[in-house]
Order: structure tokens, then sequence, then C-alpha cells
């Protein structure tokens, strides 16, 4: 389980369980153990040419009440179909979207003091024969063997870890994203309908959708719903969810919405745009 509080547009806490072992045995009640850290950013994004070197830093600050030492490997990883990100096994082949190969990183354990941030350091070594597209990789740091808790299960301490992984993209070249409507419509999201735009990137590297829609609704009403930003990875189609912000759309919840309603304005994302003029019933 991966619970977040943001902080700004650039910091995070994360605290993190990772019931692995409690889910594969469907174990109820109990408690889960936890340790907290405060990174930033969450993720990087980065345009390259063939041949160059990409130095960057993440800021690390141990929040837990003692001090933390930590192990810090790279990883492949892809997005699940909720929306979640899974890593892949340490000795899982390299994933052929991965970069992995080309990255570089500071040391591979770290001891923190309570509160006091520390700038880990990473590189991205591109390949001077790197074909135009994207590959990505991330950055995964995790308690050490000596901090790790466990739980007692039986007659047996059963270590549980948690990880905090740092997502890395990396654009090569003239590749970009190529994002077309496939469709608009209404789900239900709890109590409440909400309108989604489904957007297929044909191109060859992700595309962060953002930006506002103008909506009308079946009775004369106007809003106005921002894009929630989501990557849509090259060659995956991908429901976007269009919200409502009470103070940018004019109305609280989209229950103050009566569909159908008409759909009209611009998805942008970096490079490209698209016009959207539709209807969701």
């Amino acid at each position: 389980m991966l619970r977040f509080l943001k902080l700004n547009r650039t910091k995070w806490v994360f605290m993190i369980t990772l019931p692995a072992i409690l889910l594969v045995l469907g174990l109820p009640g109990i408690s889960l153990c936890e340790f907290a850290l405060r990174i930033s950013p969450p993720n990087f994004e980065f345009k390259a040419k063939p041949g160059q070197i990409i130095r960057d830093t993440i800021s690390i600050e141990n929040t837990d009440i003692k001090r933390g030492s930590y192990v810090i490997r790279t990883a492949d990883w892809e997005l699940n179909d909720n929306g979640g990100v899974a890593m892949h096994p340490a000795d899982q082949p390299l994933a052929s979207t991965s970069c992995r190969p080309w990255s570089r990183i500071e040391r591979k354990t770290l001891s923190l003091e309570q509160n006091r941030p520390k700038r880990y350091r990473f590189e991205v070594h591109v390949p001077y024969d790197a074909p135009d597209g994207e590959c990505r990789f991330a950055i995964v740091i995790a308690p050490s063997a000596d901090d790790a808790k466990t739980m007692s299960m039986g007659s047996l301490n059963v270590p549980v870890v948690g990880s905090i992984a740092v997502i890395v993209y990396v654009t090569v070249g003239d590749a970009a994203a190529d994002l077309t409507l496939e469709e608009a419509k209404r789900v239900s999201m709890g109590e409440e309908d909400v309108a989604v735009v489904r957007l297929r990137n044909s191109g060859n590297a992700h595309a962060r959708p953002f930006g506002s829609l103008n909506v009308r609704d079946a009775k004369g009403k106007s809003a106005e719903l921002m894009i929630v930003p989501f990557p849509v990875l090259p060659g995956r189609t991908w429901d976007i969810q269009l919200a409502v912000d009470p103070r940018l759309s004019g109305i609280e919840s989209m229950d103050a919405l009566t569909f159908p309603i008409s759909l009209k304005g611009l998805v942008e994302w970096d490079g490209g745009k698209l016009k959207i003029d539709t209807i969701v019933e």
C-alpha cells in the first residue's frame, strides 16, 4: 500500500507499507510496519541527445523518529491497469523500454539521521548510437536488512519491507507523443458520475496531458473541468479524468451538472495539443 501526502508541487512525504506476504497468504488483522521518508521530486522527465550525460539529484530526508539506513538500486517498472507502478524483480531480464544500463547512482547504501536531508546524485549516460525513443527506469529506496521490521507469524519472524520508487523518463532525440481521442464517456466513481477522455498514444514517448475543457450541460449550465495529469505511455490507451476545481470550475462538484454534457477545448502536453469537441452521454 502506498499512502502519500502532497506538501507542494515537488515535495511529497511517503508512508510506505508493503504487505505482500499478507496479501499472498490472506492474513487479516495484523498491524503493518512503516518507514517514512521525504523525497523531492517524485519523478524526472528528461530530454536528451545521443551521447549526452544527464546529471541530477534527489533530495532524501529521514522523517522517522530515529536514524535510518537504506539500500538503493535501480529497477524496471510498468503501469498496471489500475494506474499503479509495478516494479520488476531484481533478477528479471531487462525490460524492452529499460535504460538501467545507462544509469549511474551515487551509492548503494545510505544512512540518514532524523530530519537531515541528503542530496543523492545520479546520472544517465545516453549512448552515442541511441535511437530516437523513450526509455525508463526507477531508483528504488528501501530499508536495509538491519532496519527491516518484522512481524510474528507463529514461530517465525517475517520481514516486511517497504520501498519508494523515484520514476525516471528519458526521451531521446526527436521522440514525441502523439495523442488521439478514442472516446469521451461517463463513469461512476464512488457516488459520483465523472467524465473521462480516453486517449491513445501512438507516438514513441510518453505524454502528460494538462489543461481544461469547457463544459455545457443539458440544462445550459457552463463550467470548466480540469484535466487530471497522468502519463500516457507509448502504445497505451488511458482514461484521463476531468475533475472539478471549485476555485476555477464555477461549480463545487460534478453533481451540479446534468448529463449529457458537451466538451470543448484543448488537451495539451509537452510538444503537442489535441482539439476536443464532443458529447458525453
